[in-house]
């Protein structure tokens, strides 16, 4: 039974006596999932199953006086109306919607995946199937209360997940994982490098949403606290690394990125364990290189770089805004060819500036330095025209010649003003590379932009992804 229909639409599939319910219960309350079975036979002997959050589920409760229940170890509400028909309202399986998930989700995401971990090796023996674990009653009572509103899609991932935790690290005893909060490991590790480093963002550094702790995280952090603290002369983000290293090895502190699980199985990849050799260097050297700028009436907000010919299944690359809705910078960030569930993250903006600045180009990274509106646009509409005419050799910008980019992007500047500073800034950066002609620096630079936004190479931290 699949759970597809909105509230419009579970309004005309319903039958007479059931369609005044339905349209009642849409004016009481603002549903932020509402999914209603497909597949029901439409009969007043069997209850019509709508899918809901589980805040939802609490309003429904609250509003119908009728109690919250367990089913199959999911949460529901079963509504008998006074003309006979029938509704269970359900804790939410997929959602559906879509949408990436702010801050605070994420967080109960990855609180939830530490928590799993943590059961998982203490048992050191898989649940048998996704069904196994969701009717865990014990494991899904504690998941809960970390993230209340975990749906199938979120079980399944863990499920995933779990399996190759175990085949990594199973059989070496109970771990601790650690997130974040005060007395945290990651609150430590997090402060050092900024303090001692001034890296002012963790992820920079090290992309690790978790860290596995074996023994006495107190210990862990005094033997860290011994190499960072003292001279800070004399202290090095390469001998933290080397030190990390070795916890690496040993087990003892293992940070770990968490991605969604892009396919049937969970894969387990580790960076920055020992130091870069030249042959793995040679594996993210990529020989074609792709570039796509949309600039038609129809313009993209985004610029698509596709990287392939190396030693591995390549990479591809989005440029675009960090947010869509005002004027903002831009950011670099790559995915894994085969990896499309799983973004391999975003390339520091001073670092992508000093890339160019190292092959004697400059890029402005602040959107203020751009036009912002059309007068400002057509103040410098000629450079631009020139611009695009020498970025439009090597680049495929989906428009005919300069006068057709001036109009599309003066048009843009009509509707989304953001937008249009956006594809500017995306042109800029794409002329001051295109200038780099030397086929081997230009080469490097597309490695480094990869190692950039995967973390990998000697000044970042050893980490192992999971996606």
């Amino acid at each position: 039974m699949a759970q597809s229909l909105n509230q419009a639409a579970a309004k005309r599939y319903a039958p007479n006596g059931m369609k005044d319910i339905i349209e009642n219960i849409a004016k009481g309350h603002n549903f932020k999932t509402f999914l209603a079975a497909d597949s029901w036979n439409r009969k007043q002997s069997s209850r019509w199953v709508i899918n809901t959050t589980l805040d939802d589920l609490d309003w429904v409760s609250r509003n119908y006086k009728f109690p919250k229940k367990t089913v199959s170890n999911k949460r529901v509400v079963d509504i008998d109306f006074p003309n006979g028909w029938k509704i269970r309202f359900k804790e939410s399986l997929k959602t559906g919607s879509g949408r990436q998930p702010d801050a605070k989700t994420t967080a109960m995401q990855e609180k939830g995946s530490a928590f799993i971990f943590s059961v998982a090796l203490k048992r050191n023996t898989p649940w048998k199937s996704e069904n196994h674990l969701a009717t865990d009653e014990v494991v899904m009572k504690g998941l809960r209360k970390l993230y209340p509103d975990v749906d199938d899609d979120w079980i399944s991932n863990y499920w995933k997940q779990h399996k190759t935790i175990l085949r990594e690290f199973g059989n070496g005893g109970a771990r601790k994982f650690d997130h974040s909060g005060s007395g945290s490991f990651m609150q430590f590790i997090t402060g050092v490098i900024k303090k001692n480093f001034g890296v002012s963002k963790k992820d920079n550094w090290n992309p690790a949403d978790i860290w596995m702790i074996k023994g006495s995280k107190d210990a862990m952090i005094s033997l860290i606290e011994k190499t960072v603290y003292g001279s800070k002369d004399s202290q090095t983000i390469e001998q933290l690394n080397a030190v990390l290293r070795g916890l690496y090895k040993e087990r003892k502190i293992v940070g770990i990125s968490l991605k969604k699980v892009s396919g049937k199985e969970a894969k387990w990849e580790e960076y920055n364990l020992e130091q870069l050799t030249l042959d793995e260097i040679s594996d993210y050297k990529y020989n074609d290189v792709d570039l796509e700028c949309n600039l038609s009436s129809d313009m993209t907000q985004d610029t698509k770089v596709q990287l392939r010919g190396g030693g591995n299944k390549g990479f591809n690359f989005q440029i675009k805004a960090n947010t869509s809705t005002e004027f903002s910078g831009l950011k670099w960030e790559s995915t894994q060819v085969g990896a499309t569930g799983a973004r391999g993250g975003k390339a520091q903006v001073d670092q992508v500036v000093k890339l160019l600045k190292d092959n004697s180009q400059d890029f402005e990274k602040a959107s203020k330095q751009y036009p912002q509106s059309l007068g400002a646009f057509q103040e410098k509409e000629r450079p631009y025209k020139l611009m695009f005419t020498r970025v439009n050799k090597k680049v495929e910008t989906k428009c005919h010649n300069s006068s057709e980019f001036a109009t599309n992007i003066s048009n843009l500047f009509l509707s989304k003003p953001h937008v249009a500073n956006t594809k500017l800034m995306q042109l800029t950066f794409l002329d001051q590379l295109l200038k780099i002609t030397n086929s081997d620096k230009y080469t490097e630079f597309w490695t480094d932009m990869v190692f950039l936004s995967i973390k990998k190479g000697d000044r970042f931290g050893p980490f192992g992804k999971l996606y």
